[in-house]
């Protein structure tokens, strides 16, 4: 027995002269825990160490996300007006009763933007019938609307009329392979000219994404538009010899959208309906233009059936980030605007 003792004795006697030279036992001894053996505090602090380096490789990297290059349409940070608010009142009040001379009303209508824009979207309770009557000149005085949009939005006024020319045939392209436009369309003839063809890219767009859908009061589930909706949503087209004003009348739909008449491809009357009254452009793509603006100008909301259309104008055409669209966009306005941009890159063929 003692033979088996004596191996143990200088151990204990190591023990003793390391703890004297330790004050505190745990810093180098590791007890027992949850029936596992006794070990040195060295190897206990390695597999500490290694169980959490282990943890935080199996974490993604943090990714540095680049700030979006869209304008944003949430803070306009419009600077404060030189003019005295009484001078505003005025100007306003004015504007309801005279729609000429045509150069006073234009610069009155200039002073006033950044006024009348906050206004619109601090005075909430207000419907957009109300704000048309209280700045009649935006509706009834061609060219307001675009010079309102250009002073709120001046890097992005004319980009539909700067992108458009380049990109309508890619979009043309990029429909003929996703989906069969012309029997949707109900459209069998030919389309001889470039204004025909940039016409008809102009109807087809709502195909090229799915119908929107909202959530329905009180009830379970969304409700899905269809492919009609999402269409009459975004132009209603009526035949040559329609009586405008009986048709203004019986408009029910959201608003503001694009009518035209005659023909898909060559329409003879193009307006942008808004509260029931007609804002005259001359051609589809100018309505295009007008609608889009106007939902910026009185700060609507887009129509629900053809959100992701005008999600795509919003952030493809215009370059304007947050506020109308979607936050994230529907992954076919993701594949058609990297297609555009690769279509854009690629070296023209000789």
């Amino acid at each position: 027995m003692k033979e088996l003792i004596k191996p143990v004795g200088p151990r204990l006697k190591l023990k003793k002269e390391l703890q004297s030279l330790v004050k505190d036992e745990q810093a180098w001894f590791a007890p027992a825990i949850g029936g596992h053996d006794s070990s040195g505090f060295l190897e206990n602090r390695l597999r500490n160490v290694r169980r959490r380096d282990s943890h935080k490789a199996s974490k993604p990297p943090t990714v540095m996300v680049p700030k979006s290059p869209l304008v944003s349409t949430v803070d306009l940070d419009l600077p404060e007006d030189e003019l005295a608010d009484s001078d505003i009142a005025a100007m306003t009040t004015w504007l309801k009763f005279h729609t000429s001379p045509t150069q006073q009303v234009e610069e009155m209508m200039r002073k006033t933007c950044r006024a009348r824009a906050t206004l619109i979207r601090t005075e909430n309770e207000k419907t957009v019938a109300e704000i048309i009557k209280e700045y009649p000149r935006l509706i009834d005085v061609p060219g307001m609307i675009e010079q309102d949009f250009r002073i709120l939005f001046p890097t992005s006024s004319d980009s539909l009329f700067m992108k458009w020319p380049v990109t309508y045939e890619s979009i043309l392209t990029y429909a003929d392979k996703q989906i069969s436009w012309r029997e949707i369309l109900n459209f069998s003839g030919k389309l001889d000219t470039d204004e025909q063809k940039s016409n008809m890219t102009v109807h087809l767009l709502p195909l090229l994404f799915p119908p929107g859908m909202k959530r329905k009061d009180g009830k379970k589930g969304p409700k899905h538009a269809s492919t009609e909706d999402a269409c009459t949503s975004f132009i209603q087209v009526e035949k040559v010899g329609v009586n405008i004003p009986a048709f203004l009348e019986a408009v029910k739909k959201c608003q503001p959208f694009i009518l035209a008449v005659g023909q898909l491809e060559s329409p003879e009357q193009v307006f942008v309906v808004v509260e029931r009254q007609t804002v005259d452009c001359g051609s589809l793509l100018k309505g295009l233009d007008i609608c889009f603006k106007l939902f910026y100008i009185l700060d609507m909301t887009y129509p629900w059936e053809c959100i992701n259309l005008w999600d795509f104008v919003q952030k493809f055409i215009y370059g304007l980030g947050a506020g109308k669209g979607r936050h994230k966009s529907v992954p076919s306005v993701s594949l058609l605007i990297n297609f555009l941009t690769s279509a854009a890159t690629e070296p023209s063929k000789e």
